[in-house]
């Protein structure tokens, strides 16, 4: 309030009537005044001293206003009034030329119905007038109006201002809605808990009638059936072969004898003894038609400081490194249900009991469901992975129906029993429901293995192709040639794959958490800054490096066996029928009637859908198979290209060892590159903090200064929120003033 009072007696507001009068007829219609009421008699005194003031500059206003008109009456004219105020205009116009003009819109008016489906127009009509209104009074209005005035796009404006309207009230829609909803949703759960209350009171009730908990009658638990998971897939640890056996001494000759006849490369001695790059040397029979072949890594030396290399890196003191592990272990629950009249094995119905408690579906549901194969998704595919783990046997459906001929009727059963009974009498229930795990896992597993077997395939020919990666290469090899200068492992050609990790285990003489690895990120950050840009070129790896081989191709042969199994029970259900029709042509050629009979009784059951769903999975699915082969074959070529391309055992590699190694190598450059820059980073902040020090001291006075002014521009704020800026204005208030009540003009 005491910003509003202060625009209303500030800057345009002190000079003009009109546009006090604009300014504040703006803030009546967006609701300040209903705010004002609610808000009075219930916060302090300068709250209602800064409402008093809005009151009274009010109606000091529309006093003036009202003595500038000329109404030719005594009582000054209510604002709040329409009558009042049209007689006052009329009036004012009369005996002018403007009477016409106003006798005019007063009867386009008329014609305007004032329901809230036209309330665009009336807007419109106030919006056009008191911008009309304020231009002519504030005196940017010549006499000849401007061209500009009256070129309105009306139906745009209409557009947009009914646009508006519809918006309200879609708004207004809106919350009534949502608060429906929330009423619903609180009734829902209302009604699920006494659901849930009637239903825990049946099985009680009922367990309590019952004098015979179960029958005497149990049979064996029943083992799960092998057949009934060897269509899932089998989870097992990645491979990995066991490690290299140590070198014999008939090894160690051959290879001091072969290393005589090496080329020896141009490598500058150290000054002294170095710290050992132990990486695995490859044979010159090994070098053709890879990455290592005419590598140019003795003009790295010219770019090395040799000195600088010698000095982090000389012969001393190492530091080890503390692994550390983590043992995660896992919870298991049981739960217990209370069952009626059972047969079967307590502990079997047991679980099967919380198994359909999961499920949520009647026996009828679930037996639609597997008529239909499921085709509305109404079991959720782990819990057909539970429910092929209840098949009921042979022996449990003979004393199921055994106990339905004992008790006449199979509602005495428990819920269990009364659930295997339903599905047995399914045909070929197990064989059915195998097939409808396959279809419903079928598209998961094979969106799982794709993304594998593309990113071995693009990490494979980023990796092959990179330029970049074969120079830095070069420079580890010089590097690491100049330390093992002299010594069993230099004069290297280049080095296996699986050393790039040994990089990092050469400490630095120096500093204790430096390494060999932190000295080639500097060197390469300094004089090859673009090759840092290879991380990026090459961060498939890490996709790759999540993919084995050996998985993928079990993943896809047991994909293979499981469609298999489908296309299997597809042609035997598709026999059956074809005998049934066959047998049921015979009959009626012969007009045998009891043949007939048995026959309806043998069909299969109304409203099986099993092969026209299952055929057309079967064909999507072996299309779309022999496509994921394709892109598997397309893998596995690239894959040993790469492989061979640096110096690796191609068939007995696989894409998690390979590609695990840049992995790690990229993880390793970009922590080191990180440290280098945080310490960089840490010495730019000392060197600033420094300078400022010099600075701040020299600018001392002007910060003093700075501090007086927002002290100045505090003490405004508080004059504002006080009204000690509006003191004459408040005296004068409290003197003479008194508020009084006006009537609420409701605004659409």
């Amino acid at each position: 309030m005491s910003l509003i009072n202060a625009i209303l007696k500030s800057g345009i507001s002190e000079h003009s009537l009109e546009f006090r009068l604009h300014l504040r007829y703006e803030l009546l219609m967006l609701g300040v005044q209903d705010v004002i009421d609610r808000l009075r008699d219930s916060h302090g005194s300068a709250l209602q001293d800064h409402f008093d003031l809005f009151e009274m500059m009010r109606q000091e206003d529309e006093m003036e206003m009202s003595s500038n008109v000329d109404s030719g009456s005594s009582s000054p004219v209510d604002f709040e009034n329409p009558a009042g105020m049209a007689e006052a205009l009329t009036t004012k116009l009369n005996n002018t030329v403007a009477l016409p003009h106003f006798i005019s819109l007063l009867q386009h008016m008329l014609m305007i119905p004032g329901d809230e489906k036209h309330i665009h127009l009336w807007r419109l009509f106030d919006m056009l007038l008191q911008q009309l209104s304020l231009q002519t009074t504030m005196g940017q209005m010549s006499t000849e109006v401007e061209p500009s005035l009256v070129q309105i796009d009306i139906d745009q404006a209409l557009s947009r201002l009914k646009t508006q309207n519809d918006y309200e009230m879609l708004e207004k829609e809106l919350a009534e809605a949502n608060e429906e909803l929330e009423m619903e949703r609180k009734r829902v759960i209302e009604l699920e808990n006494r659901i849930s209350d009637l239903q825990d009171d049946a099985f009680s009730r009922i367990s309590d009638f019952s004098s015979s908990p179960s029958d005497p009658c149990h049979s064996p638990t029943p083992t799960i059936l092998s057949t009934s998971t060897s269509s899932l897939p089998q989870v097992r640890p990645p491979a990995c072969g066991p490690p290299p056996p140590p070198p014999t001494a008939a090894q160690l000759r051959s290879g001091s004898i072969s290393a005589l006849n090496v080329p020896q490369k141009n490598v500058p001695k150290p000054p002294a003894t170095l710290r050992t790059l132990n990486w695995n040397v490859l044979p010159l029979n090994k070098i053709k038609t890879t990455i290592w072949e005419k590598m140019d890594d003795e003009k790295v030396y010219k770019n090395l400081d040799l000195e600088e290399l010698a000095e982090n890196f000389v012969a001393g003191k190492g530091h080890k490194d503390n692994d550390t592990e983590s043992i995660y272990g896992t919870l298991q629950r049981k739960m217990r249900t209370d069952t009626l009249v059972s047969v079967i094995d307590s502990q079997r119905s047991q679980n099967c009991t919380i198994m359909l408690s999961k499920l949520k579906l009647t026996n009828k549901e679930i037996r639609t469901a597997m008529l239909t194969m499921d085709e509305k998704g109404k079991i959720p595919k782990d819990m057909i992975e539970q429910m092929l783990k209840y098949v009921p046997t042979r022996d449990e459906m003979t004393l199921l129906k055994e106990a339905v001929e004992k008790y006449k009727s199979p509602a005495v059963l428990a819920i269990a029993d009364r659930f295997l009974l339903e599905v047995g009498q399914i045909p070929r229930y197990e064989q059915r429901l195998k097939c409808l795990h396959i279809m419903r896992t079928y598209k998961e597993r094979v969106e799982e293995l794709l993304p594998c077997i593309n990113s071995v395939t693009k990490a494979s020919t980023s990796v092959s192709s990179n330029k970049k990666l074969k120079q830095l290469f070069a420079i580890i090899l010089a590097i690491g040639n100049y330390l093992n200068y002299g010594k069993k492992a230099g004069n290297a050609s280049g080095f296996a794959v699986t050393s790039l990790n040994a990089v990092a285990g050469v400490k630095n003489a120096v500093r204790c958490d430096r390494n060999l690895m932190h000295y080639v990120v500097g060197l390469v950050d300094q004089k090859y800054p673009e090759l840092l840009r290879m991380q990026r070129e090459m961060s498939g790896v890490f996709e790759a490096a999540r993919c084995s081989r050996p998985e993928m191709e079990q993943e896809l042969r047991l994909i293979e066996a499981s469609l298999r199994v489908v296309f299997t029970e597809l042609r035997a259900q598709e026999k059956i029928l074809e005998e049934e029709e066959l047998e049921m042509k015979e009959n009626l050629e012969n007009n045998n009637e009891e043949g007939e009979t048995k026959l309806k009784r043998r069909r299969t059951v109304k409203g099986d859908k099993f092969i026209p769903i299952v055929k057309v999975f079967v064909n999507e699915a072996r299309m779309q198979f022999k496509e994921m082969e394709k892109i598997h074959a397309e893998m596995n070529s690239k894959f040993f290209d790469c492989a061979r391309y640096f110096a690796a055992d191609a068939p007995g590699c696989s894409p998690d060892d390979f590609f695990g190694i840049f992995a790690k190598f990229l993880n390793t450059i970009a922590e080191c590159q990180q440290q280098l820059w945080d310490e960089r980073d840490e010495i730019e902040r000392v060197k600033k903090q420094t300078m400022a020090r010099k600075v701040f001291a020299k600018k001392g006075r002007g910060r003093r200064q700075q501090r007086n002014s927002d002290q100045d521009f505090e003490k405004l704020i508080s004059a504002l929120q006080s009204g000690e800026i509006f003191s004459e204005d408040l005296c004068r208030l409290r003197s003479s003033f008194r508020v009084t009540p006006r009537k609420k003009i409701l605004v659409q």
